[in-house]
Formats: structure tokens, sequence, C-alpha cells
């Protein structure tokens, strides 16, 4: 297969696999804001808690307060990703294996660009950080239903 015909296919497959995290259409649920007025949500029904493996993923948006730039150069009010967590006392860290940027706040806008980073590696927590905070979010004890 030539690999333009493959970029094609996999350009409209994640334009296909994307389209439903726009903010207009998902359930994205406020987690807390940073010292730089930036909004973090995540997406409850993606949420996936795995106790036998220590590990919770999730989708998260980070909706900036200023417009920053995407790898390629292009405007980023927000980005959506697929992240992991692995949530073992004295192991805190967390993988990352999506990054998409958005042009406009809470996922608006157009898609600038979108990263496949599932080959990257297990990053450490840092404490006091904004990373902390969401892993502490994402690994604590789920509240027993009644």
């Amino acid at each position: 297969m030539p690999t333009t015909l493959k970029k094609s296919i996999a350009l409209g497959l994640t334009v296909f696999l994307i389209c439903p995290f726009n903010s207009a259409l998902a359930g994205w649920v406020f987690i807390s804001n940073d010292n730089l007025g930036n909004a973090y949500y995540y997406e409850d029904s993606k949420t996936v808690r795995d106790n036998t493996n220590n590990e919770v993923s999730t989708w998260q948006m980070i909706s900036y307060a200023e417009a920053l730039s995407a790898p390629n150069g292009a405007p980023t009010q927000s980005v959506i990703q697929d992240i992991s967590y692995f949530c073992r006392a004295g192991y805190e860290s967390y993988k990352q294996f999506y990054i998409g940027y958005y042009s406009g706040p809470g996922g608006s806008g157009v898609s600038v660009e979108q990263q496949d980073t599932s080959g990257s590696a297990w990053e450490r927590v840092i404490p006091d950080t904004m990373s902390y905070v969401l892993y502490e979010f994402f690994c604590k004890p789920p509240t027993p239903r009644k």
C-alpha cells in the first residue's frame, strides 16, 4: 500500500476517533485549576481502574488560560490526552499514549496536531506539581457506594 494512502487512512481514522472527544459531545468533569489559570478535566466515562495492576487509565483535557504553540508551531488553547497512572506507593508514575492539540479552549476549534506517544516512557510524578495533584486525584481509593 502506498505511503500516501496509509497516511490518509491514518489521518481519517484519527479524525473519526477523536470527534467523540470534542468538548461539546463529551462529558468532561472539572478536576482543578493550576496557578496559571489552566483548567484540567477528565472524561469520566472513559476512565478505567485496573486495581489488580494498580493502574488508572483516563482521557484528560487541559484548557489553557493563554494560547500556546503545538509542536508544529500552530496556536493551541487546549490538549486532549490518553494517559495512565501507576498507583503503587513508592512507584508513582504516569505514561501518555496520545495527545491532540486544539485551536480553541475546551477541545473546541480545529485539531491542529496529534501525536501517538505510546512509545514514551513512564515518568515519575514529582511532588508539589500539577502532575502530583492529578496523580492523587486518579489514584485515591474509590469511595464505597452505600
